[in-house]
């Protein structure tokens, strides 16, 4: 029983002669406590209904977490804050972008998307922490560390909203414009920067190293 369906009913006892507290208790179950406090707040002529407060709802309704589905189920790869601007247009009482993401999670909603990284085993992160263990003590003054990247120009990952015990094949765009960026550092500076759009095959690597390793070598 609720404390409103407790008042009310107190009231209704009141409003027919009953006063006795233990009298009303003994029909209702209502404790003796609860009794006292709503007979204290009719005799000062004040309600006993909750009065409204201002304010976002602290909890979010079975409507809003109907819609989220929905919206969810029609429109996988839709944003957060997507699904909470169509809940306010629906709703007056739209819950928060963090209230949305949390809901979305309770009604078994995952956002996922694809990972990309290099593939290391564990026998080839063993060998590597064995390779800098024996290298611990040696002098990499004379040395040049070079390494190059990849920079897409465009977004490769596409994510989208599934439940949480599927693993569905996520589309992902391959071979998107991109430019690479090959350079080396040495305690004595840095070598020249290379950027370039194509392959980085065999040939253009030794070019790479000849135009740029060696010939900041040979100033140093």
């Amino acid at each position: 029983m609720s404390q409103l369906e407790q008042r009310k009913k107190i009231k209704i006892f009141i409003d027919a002669g009953i006063t006795s507290a233990k009298e009303i208790s003994a029909k209702t179950g209502i404790p003796l406590r609860t009794i006292f406090r709503i007979k204290s707040i009719l005799r000062e002529g004040k309600s006993i209904t909750h009065k409204s407060v201002s304010g976002r709802p602290k909890a979010i309704t079975y409507s809003h977490k109907q819609s989220i589905i929905r919206t969810l189920n029609s429109h996988s790869k839709i944003s957060i804050r997507s699904v909470r601007a169509n809940l306010s247009s629906k709703y007056t009482d739209a819950p928060s972008t963090s209230t949305v993401y949390r809901a979305t999670r309770a009604c078994g909603f995952n956002f996922k998307q694809p990972v990309m990284g290099p593939f290391i085993t564990p026998l080839i992160a063993k060998n590597r922490v064995e390779w800098c263990k024996d290298h611990v003590n040696y002098c990499w003054e004379n040395v040049f560390f070079t390494d190059e990247c990849s920079i897409w120009l465009n977004r490769r990952s596409v994510g989208m909203w599934t439940r949480a015990k599927e693993n569905p094949i996520l589309k992902v765009q391959r071979h998107t414009p991109k430019l690479h960026v090959w350079g080396g550092i040495s305690s004595m500076g840095t070598t020249i920067l290379k950027i370039f759009t194509s392959n980085f095959v065999s040939k253009l690597y030794i070019d790479t190293l000849n135009e740029c390793l060696i010939r900041t070598a040979d100033v140093y």
